[in-house]
């Protein structure tokens, strides 16, 4: 590691307190803590000295609130978090509020989480003088309003210092864009993978068990029913960049087929964790296809790293991708994965080694594929096993924390050149 040069963060007549750290900023907009705060956590944990000289401040937009749940994990850990005190629309407010962070900290890197992140974060970064790297996940273009801030996102893209890219996919996407290739670098998303050590919380097959058998339909409680041998499982936003039509659509390919070959009707199930605008659509259509017995959303969880070992299979059908972390999360918990291959998905799935890659919007390649599994258990046992060996070598946060204090050093390296 390059050595700091010491600076003065407080003094007075009678002393002076020296820090050789790096003092870098991570700014973000946090609606919740799901898997863009985890790997923000990540990268903050594994960079705490004596590994590391890298002192990290965590700040969020107030996101109406929303932010409390992520800022809630962070002081849990031990770190700063910090909330800014005015957010959109009022941007000069929230910029001021940023500066003076900044300052007060001595921060030396502003580190960009998010299209909101990048533009205050790069004008408060160039007024008080500091490097800004930009962290880009990915685009969805799923609206009007989101494809008009991503079109400015990627104008403070050409205008970063750094950008890192979570998968080779969007680094790609990004230097199309105009931003030069030296400028960015490809940092995978990292897991824990010590969270899905074995043994498993096993009580947690039975809450997935138990939303096939104690369903409230029509006000009356159904009769107890056979849970399914498979439970396939899924994570996500209900939004239209997830595509989780098309695993509806290929769950009643799937219960046909299974009728055809006269397999039980609790053969199979789906779990879908997530919430978004598309609840009721999405539902509305589980009812239609007639598979609301064996298609159940549950909501949000805050505990899917608890129910991700006790899937069989995890699916996945999202129109783009950035690197999803739960995918990663999956084969760490020895759960082969059946992915649309988008985005820096193939860097994750090895087709036929720990999953299966299909192509997005192929009902009958998602229902084919996931088909396969459900039909074979050694099949499933050998990619599991295979998934968690990927995730072993090639995405764990010790790397991932190496990688990115590369580019801290050869930043603050740069800026004492000009």
């Amino acid at each position: 590691m390059a050595s700091q040069l010491p600076r003065i963060i407080a003094g007075s007549v009678n002393f002076v307190i020296i820090s050789l750290a790096m003092n870098i900023l991570h700014l973000t907009a946090s609606p919740f803590f799901g898997g863009p705060e985890r790997v923000i956590l990540d990268i903050v944990r594994n960079q705490c000295p004596p590994d590391f000289d890298v002192d990290s401040t965590i700040v969020s937009f107030r996101e109406n609130g929303n932010c409390q749940a992520f800022l809630t994990e962070i002081e849990k850990n031990g770190f700063t978090g910090i909330v800014l005190n005015r957010d959109f629309p009022n941007f000069f407010g929230a910029r001021a509020d940023l500066i003076q962070i900044l300052k007060e900290r001595c921060i030396d890197i502003v580190c960009a989480h998010g299209h909101k992140a990048r533009i205050i974060g790069w004008f408060a970064a160039r007024k008080v003088g500091i490097p800004i790297i930009g962290v880009s996940h990915g685009w969805t273009w799923q609206d009007w309003k989101t494809s008009l801030y991503e079109r400015l996102d990627q104008w403070f893209h050409r205008r970063m210092d750094k950008v890192v890219c979570v998968s080779q996919g969007q680094a790609d996407k990004v230097i199309k864009t105009g931003v030069p290739k030296e400028r960015v670098e490809v940092i995978h998303n990292a897991v824990d993978v010590l969270r899905f050590q074995k043994p498993f919380d096993l009580s947690k097959r039975k809450v997935l068990e138990n939303y096939f058998i104690d369903d409230q339909r029509g006000g009356r409680l159904q009769p107890p029913l056979m849970p399914p041998q498979i439970i396939i499982g899924a994570a996500g936003r209900l939004s239209p960049e997830k595509d989780f039509a098309l695993m509806i659509d290929a769950a009643m390919l799937l219960k046909e087929k299974c009728k055809e070959i006269t397999l039980p009707e609790n053969t199979f199930g789906f779990v879908l964790f997530g919430e978004g605008f598309l609840r009721k659509e999405l539902q509305e259509q589980i009812n239609e296809n007639e598979v609301d017995d064996i298609f159940k959303m549950p909501g949000f969880t805050s505990e899917l790293d608890k129910f991700l070992p006790c899937f069989d299979i995890f699916a996945q059908s999202s129109l783009t991708e950035g690197f999803p972390c739960v995918n990663v999360e999956a084969m760490a918990a020895e759960i082969p994965v059946v992915a649309t291959a988008v985005g820096g998905v193939p860097e994750q799935i090895r087709n036929g080694e720990n999953g299966f890659l299909v192509g997005t919007q192929n009902t009958f390649e998602l229902a084919d594929s996931l088909c396969r599994l459900i039909n074979d258990a050694d099949l499933r046992r050998k990619m599991g096993q295979r998934g968690r060996e990927i995730a072993q070598e090639e995405f764990t946060c010790r790397r991932q924390a190496e990688r990115y204090y590369e580019q801290f050093e050869e930043l603050i390296a740069n800026s004492k050149k000009k």
